[in-house]
């Protein structure tokens, strides 16, 4: 990464006092530096731009991603040690102006799929989707960095292109165990998905509950507007 520091440099002092922030992806078996916008709303805070990442993703392998803690230490906070291990790549974090370095790695745990306390982008819907499919021999790619209250911003992660990228198909007709649902929730797109288990039982995680079991009719089964089938 020694050869982008001036390139990572620059585009720090560009978003100074802001955190500045973007990837490493590898391409064509050589690293490459992919200078992203920070969302935040916070000066103290950083979220990548979700297109930026989500189209970078596509193209390349996402093997870290670098952030500024400007006129601070490069000491990761509790956000970012929950991040790192969510994503499951390491976080290269730099102080600005001084640009001392402090690498994170990830630490997968093994959690339990039900009884989970409610922690967007780390113990949320996704999650417990892509550890519920683990559990099966699943492997999804890594999620992508959403924006909490996507649907409140234009933004669509839920797309069925998007969810091709998962190997997972559109299917119409009867549900099977192990299908993803996809539900549109008080938004005009997708905002919450589950995993069907079938004799109207469902796996998912609602924001302010704990991971669990639960009835897919009456409640949440008129909300469904997508079901999909991993394409073994």
């Amino acid at each position: 990464m020694i050869e982008f520091l001036e390139e990572i440099e620059e585009h720090f002092s560009k978003w100074y006092p802001k955190e500045g922030c973007g990837v490493l992806g590898v391409v064509k078996g050589k690293l490459k530096w992919f200078p992203c916008d920070n969302v935040a709303p916070e000066e103290e805070d950083f979220i990548i731009d979700s297109k930026q990442y989500i189209a970078i993703s596509q193209r390349c392998d996402i093997v870290g991603v670098v952030h500024s803690h400007p006129d601070a230490s490069p000491e990761p906070s509790k956000l970012d040690i929950n991040y790192c291990n969510t994503l499951g790549i390491p976080y290269y974090i730099f102080s600005y102006p001084e640009m001392e370095l402090f690498k994170l790695e990830p630490v997968r745990e093994t959690k339990a799929l039900y009884g989970r306390e409610y922690e967007f982008g780390v113990n949320d819907c996704l999650e417990a989707g892509i550890d519920y499919y683990a559990s099966k021999g699943i492997e999804l790619p890594k999620r992508a960095l959403f924006e909490d209250d996507w649907w409140d911003k234009g933004l669509d992660y839920f797309t069925e292109e998007y969810i091709k990228t998962w190997n997972f198909h559109k299917v119409e007709g009867n549900m099977q165990a192990g299908d993803l649902l996809i539900f549109k929730v008080m938004a005009n797109v997708g905002n919450h998905c589950g995993v069907y288990l079938g004799d109207d039982l469902f796996y998912h995680h609602a924001v302010n509950r704990i991971s669990c079991r639960e009835n897919l009719f009456p409640l949440w089964g008129k909300h469904i507007i997508g079901v999909y089938r991993y394409a073994a």
